[in-house]
């Protein structure tokens, strides 16, 4: 049984907190790694820093449900859960099927499920607000790469059966990316060095 990396029973999710801060599986990525054809099992782990913080194990009915297999500590206690999620799929306007996660509180179709107070659920079951909200420029381009990259990798190659023409979009994206962030940077440093001189010239 894999370890699900947080404590059940801290608290009903009361106030909203930035996703980044939970654990969370995102069915797009799985389905990208072909995870989510044919009976079978595979591990998923989450890092922080280099250092691991949890991991579940996951049961994959096609076209049907996968299931969330991972521990908890509960008062000292470890407990196992199992927890069935049920997958949507919605036909694609060029042919074939988008996989969708069924919220397993609220029943909505989302792309992403977080989780918190020991069990799996959308971000607005809970609480989740985005960190762009409070990001500067800088932040939101790093998001944004680091997002494309979740497509192409972080070699920036080609995956295979990508279109050229997708491809091509998101390495123009991807320089964009490098582009805003040096004018972010360059109007920072101008700023700095403004403030910096009024102080001076204040003590003087």
């Amino acid at each position: 049984m894999a370890k699900g990396g947080s404590r059940l029973g801290a608290g009903r999710p009361a106030y909203k907190v930035k996703g980044e801060q939970l654990q969370r599986v995102d069915v797009r990525v799985w389905a990208r790694k072909g995870l989510l054809t044919g009976n079978r099992f595979f591990n998923w782990s989450w890092n922080r820093g280099g250092e691991p913080t949890g991991s579940i194990g996951v049961n994959v009915t096609p076209q049907s449900a996968v299931t969330l297999d991972y521990s908890l500590t509960q008062n000292g206690e470890r407990r196992s859960i199992s927890e069935r999620v049920a997958l949507i799929y919605k036909p694609c306007n060029f042919g074939g099927a988008r996989p969708w996660f069924q919220c397993p509180r609220c029943a909505r179709q989302v792309a992403v499920l977080y989780m918190r107070s020991g069990r799996f659920a959308c971000r607005h079951c809970q609480r989740v607000s985005y960190s762009s909200q409070s990001e500067d420029e800088m932040a939101r381009t790093w998001r944004e790469q680091r997002r494309i990259e979740e497509r192409i990798g972080e070699d920036w190659q080609r995956p295979k059966g990508m279109r050229l023409r997708t491809y091509d979009r998101l390495r123009d994206r991807l320089a964009v990316c490098a582009l805003r962030r040096v004018e972010a940077f360059c109007d920072a440093a101008s700023k700095l060095h403004i403030g910096m001189n009024l102080n001076s010239k204040l003590n003087r």
